[in-house]
């Protein structure tokens, strides 16, 4: 009896690393953004987030100009 849950394969419906990366890119983003803080601090922040996050396993999801783009359409609008 085969049992879903051990299956290897993902669901064509799951989102991608980067998809959940960017999204909480998007939340921190907004939360310095309502704290009062300039698009910069939070540019800086982020991407430092994301760095001590990879530090040990490797390449991050979404590269810096991804990351201030998803910064800057936060505090664009």
């Amino acid at each position: 009896m085969p049992f879903d849950w051990m299956t290897t394969t993902a669901p064509a419906s799951h989102r991608s690393c980067s998809d959940a990366y960017a999204d909480e890119i998007r939340e921190r983003a907004g939360l310095f953004r309502r704290l009062g803080h300039d698009k910069t601090t939070a540019v800086h922040r982020c991407l430092g987030n994301i760095a001590w996050a990879f530090s040990e396993s490797g390449q991050p999801p979404l590269s810096a100009a991804q990351v201030r783009k998803i910064v800057g359409e936060v505090y664009d609008r």
